[in-house]
């Protein structure tokens, strides 16, 4: 299999699909974090920075805007914290996670970034499927009404 097939199977970038331009998509991230925790991916086979074209830089740039501002608008994020860690999964991607200063509610769960104000701990979190797509609705719901 390819490093972008095994990308989208594990992190389910398709049927968690928020966003997409022609280069880049921006997907929830399966384990959540932080209440809205999503994965921007490169379509192509990319490893490195390096290897991107200047349109590939300029998309990325925008859906990481796109991100941030879903994030403040739908979650009330105070910010956003982007990691690029590629340890295990060699594609160019970003992990991103909103960040809270108070404890927010969300699907009668009580979301604490218990790691706030420092660098997120990253650690495996169960999330059930359906907490996923209740985040994914959440999303694109308030992006086809905003953008």
């Amino acid at each position: 299999m390819s490093i972008l097939v095994d990308f989208h199977d594990k992190f389910r970038v398709v049927p968690l699909k928020v966003l997409e331009n022609t280069n880049w998509v921006l997907s929830v991230r399966p384990q959540q974090l932080t209440l809205g925790s999503m994965v921007l991916s490169v379509k192509q086979e990319r490893r490195g920075f390096a290897e991107l074209s200047g349109l590939e830089h300029q998309e990325m740039g925008a859906l990481l805007g796109q991100a941030e501002r879903l994030a403040m608008q739908v979650f009330q994020a105070d910010r956003i914290n982007v990691l690029c860690l590629m340890m295990q999964d060699p594609l160019l991607h970003f992990h991103i996670f909103p960040r809270y200063s108070k404890t927010q509610t969300f699907a009668g769960i009580q979301w604490d970034d218990s790691d706030w104000p420092g660098p997120p701990h990253i650690a495996p979190v169960a999330t059930d499927e359906c907490l996923q797509i209740e985040i994914l609705n959440s999303l694109t719901s308030y992006d086809a009404m905003y953008v």
